[in-house]
Order: structure tokens, then C-alpha cells, then sequence
């Protein structure tokens, strides 16, 4: 189980800590390890959200108001962004618009799956924005933006599948599966 938070002063703006587990700014008393700087912060973009891979090969702006932000538990979410859930925003299809580096982006499929594709960049590896035309919605991973949406996750989604480590600090409602009439 994870035993601190660190590098809290550089959390994305719409993630809240919870729960009791100490915080620190870079690594915990005793860990000698170089710090990096993080970059300057960014103009905001007229309210509109960007976002960005690591190496920065592929920008993006989320051009429509998001549908919905859900913090997702399945074991495919989880193996794709190598983390306890993931964090995704959805926004309409054609409210996502690359700004850069669309010939960065590679699509892994997993091949029994209808829908769930993992699009990353072929440089860094960082998972980025899909757009689901089928479905009519864009999903965004949630780190990947540079900018605050101005909407936090509403809810936890396939938690009957959470990783057995991870205990959900918050009080968002839960739901085993994917939630009803959605």
C-alpha cells in the first residue's frame, strides 16, 4: 500500500488529496534525489483546455464542455495509464481537436475488446485523448491535460475491479460495473 504522497505542490489542479497519508512537496525526509523544476505555468487558453505528452511531439485542446469525468477501476484502465484507476474526461467527438503531432500517435486495440482502444504517443509512451466516433464522445486521460478543466471526477466506475491494494479515500458514488442510464 502506498505510504505518502509526494510531489504534492505539483499535483494537477483538479486532483484532491484525500486521506491521512503524510504529504510532501518533492521526496520525504531522507531520499536523496535530484529534484527537476517543474516548466512555467502555462496561459490558460481562453478557458479552453489543453493538454500534452511528455515529450511534447502532440498537443491538444478540448474545444466543447466536458460530458463527464470518471475515475475508472477496470483492469484495462488500470494496465493503460500503469496506475490504481484512471482518470478520464469525456467530452463530445468532435469537441477534441489535435493542435500537433497527430503522426506521434500510435493505437494499440485490445484485440477481444468492442471498444477500448490505448492511443500513446510513439515517442514517450504517454497515453493520450481517443475519440470514439461510434459512440460520439472523445475520452480524455485526465493527466495528460496541461490545463484545469473545471470539472472533477463525479464518480468511480468498474470498482468491484479496483486493484486489491487500493483502498477509494473519497465519498464519490461507486459503482461494481459501469453505472446505468448513462
Amino acid at each position: 500500500r502506498p505510504l505518502a504522497h509526494i510531489f504534492v505542490a505539483s499535483k494537477a489542479p483538479w486532483f484532491e488529496i484525500r486521506g491521512d497519508l503524510p504529504r510532501y512537496d518533492a521526496y520525504p525526509p531522507g531520499v536523496d534525489a535530484p529534484v527537476l523544476a517543474d516548466p512555467p505555468a502555462r496561459d490558460p487558453g481562453g478557458g479552453r483546455p489543453r493538454g500534452s505528452c511528455l515529450c511534447g511531439a502532440i498537443a491538444y485542446v478540448v474545444e466543447s464542455a466536458p460530458l463527464r469525468c470518471w475515475n475508472c477501476h477496470c483492469s484495462r484502465c488500470r494496465k493503460a495509464r500503469a496506475a490504481a484507476y484512471a482518470s478520464n474526461l469525456f467530452t463530445p467527438a468532435d469537441g477534441l481537436r489535435f493542435t500537433r503531432g497527430e503522426d506521434h500517435l500510435v493505437t494499440y486495440k485490445v484485440p477481444e475488446a468492442r471498444f477500448f482502444r490505448q492511443l500513446f504517443c510513439r515517442s514517450c509512451g504517454s497515453p493520450m485523448p481517443r475519440i470514439d466516433r461510434e459512440r460520439g464522445f472523445a475520452v480524455v486521460p485526465m493527466g495528460s491535460l496541461d490545463d484545469d478543466p473545471g470539472m472533477r471526477p463525479e464518480r468511480h466506475i468498474f470498482a468491484a475491479s479496483k486493484a486489491p491494494w487500493y483502498e477509494i479515500p473519497d465519498d464519490l458514488p461507486q459503482h461494481a460495473e459501469y453505472p446505468p442510464s448513462t
